[in-house]
């Protein structure tokens, strides 16, 4: 009785080990950094910069393109302006549709993919950029008042691994 004691409370520190040594030593947590609209940082080698435009209703949008964009628009959608610089001097690639709204600890979906085609003719949600090239796009996201009207803070979550990149969405 004593061995099968021994051997059980052998497997248990050996897979407590374990446990501790991946947790703490193998994979470590990602850094967080958040930016604020209107900062310009880096990632993944691109210079970026966001910045917050509003949240319009369908009729809003519709009055600024015109009747065409109700096709596309949802009842209310939040827009940023994101400004992208490559200055190094290779070719880089972004991809957008990578990118997600979080409202505090609720996740807003992806980009609209028909409102942001409407708004960024010509532009695809993976963009490759030679050097030295600018590229400003409009990200539009879906908005619900009553889920996230009190919801803050609003994140633009940009990477999440190998560093958690947001940009905290301030109205200014």
């Amino acid at each position: 009785m004593k061995r099968i004691v021994a051997i059980i409370a052998v497997i248990a520190i050996a897979f407590t080990a374990r446990v501790i040594y991946v947790n703490a030593i193998e994979y470590h947590f990602t850094e967080k950094a958040v930016y604020e609209t209107g900062d310009t940082f880096i990632l993944n080698g691109l210079e970026l910069t966001c910045t917050y435009d509003g949240i319009y209703s369908s009729e809003e949008l519709m009055k600024i393109y015109g009747e065409e964009v109700l096709s596309y628009c949802d009842e209310s959608d939040l827009i940023l302006t994101l400004i992208v610089t490559n200055p190094t001097a290779e070719e880089k690639a972004l991809d957008l549709s990578s990118f997600c709204m979080q409202y505090a600890y609720t996740s807003g979906g992806g980009i609209n993919p028909y409102l942001f085609a409407y708004l960024n003719p010509g532009t695809g949600s993976k963009c490759t950029m030679e050097s030295g090239e600018t590229l400003t796009v409009l990200l539009p996201y879906s908005y619900d008042w009553d889920t996230f009207g009190s919801e803050k803070p609003y994140d633009l979550v940009l990477s999440l691994y190998p560093e958690n990149v947001r940009v905290r969405i301030v109205e200014k």
